[in-house]
């Protein structure tokens, strides 16, 4: 009896072993089959972020390839823009000659040059007397802001024509703001010895005289004319002093 009751708790003990291992065994193979949805959930995670860079990917380039085709449009709407402007530019061109051409025919033939408005042609030059006064650097640069320069006086007949045409002082392009005695064109060329009209006073006294009882700096700029009336000769003139003035310019021939 002993010997039957020893197998029998055998055989329990070895039903209850082999109950343990296959609930091991079951546990076991439960624990596989997780590891497994995993992968599966990480495959299509990994699947949805490939399709939503592809889509992405596949925008920016419809937008690329967009801006490219309209780029290439502005670029070739330039380039026509520009060979029409090219075109206009060269008819200009043409015209202009043309207009310069019939100009030249028409001085050679009327045997005159062409002075803008308001300004007076004499000897190949332009002159163009003013009818408001300013100070000797005013009207300097007044003649240039209207394309020429303060007259310079080269000759006795030029002398003459500017005096005729004047009834009172006018400023004239010589002076000598640098170096006293020293006078000088607008055009930094120095007053020639045998082309000069200073005034010569019956009393002996001669300009230029650089008189200073008014201001202690004198008289640097030349007028054509005195304040007194004269307008035949020159005088030297405080350059602060508001004058007409004469410009000259080259004639158009």
């Amino acid at each position: 009896m002993d010997l039957v009751y020893e197998n029998s708790d055998i055989v329990r003990a070895t039903i209850a072993t082999s109950g343990k291992c296959s609930q091991y065994k079951g546990q076991k193979s439960f624990n596989k089959d997780i590891p497994h949805h995993q992968r599966t959930k990480v495959l299509l995670v990994a699947l949805i972020v490939c399709l939503v860079v592809a889509l992405g990917a596949v925008c920016t380039l419809a937008m690329f390839l967009a801006h490219a085709k309209h780029y290439n449009v502005s670029v070739s709407d330039q380039e026509h823009n520009v060979t029409d402007y090219m075109e206009q530019l060269d008819v200009l061109r043409i015209q202009h000659q043309e207009t310069l051409r019939k100009l030249n025919r028409l001085n050679q033939s009327s045997g005159c040059a062409l002075c803008a408005v308001r300004w007076t042609h004499s000897g190949g030059k332009c002159y163009y007397f003013s009818t408001v006064k300013m100070n000797w650097t005013q009207s300097r640069d007044h003649c240039v802001t209207k394309g020429g320069h303060l007259v310079i006086i080269t000759s006795k007949a030029e002398q003459d024509f500017l005096t005729s045409n004047v009834k009172e002082t006018h400023w004239i392009g010589l002076n000598d703001l640098d170096t006293e005695g020293h006078w000088i064109w607008v055009d930094n060329q120095p007053l020639s010895q045998t082309v000069e009209f200073w005034i010569k006073r019956e009393n002996g006294v001669r300009e230029p005289d650089n008189w200073t009882k008014q201001h202690v700096d004198g008289e640097d700029c030349a007028s054509l004319g005195h304040p007194g009336g004269e307008t035949d000769f020159w005088t030297d003139a405080y350059c602060f002093q508001k004058k007409r003035f004469i410009c000259e310019a080259a004639a158009a021939v």
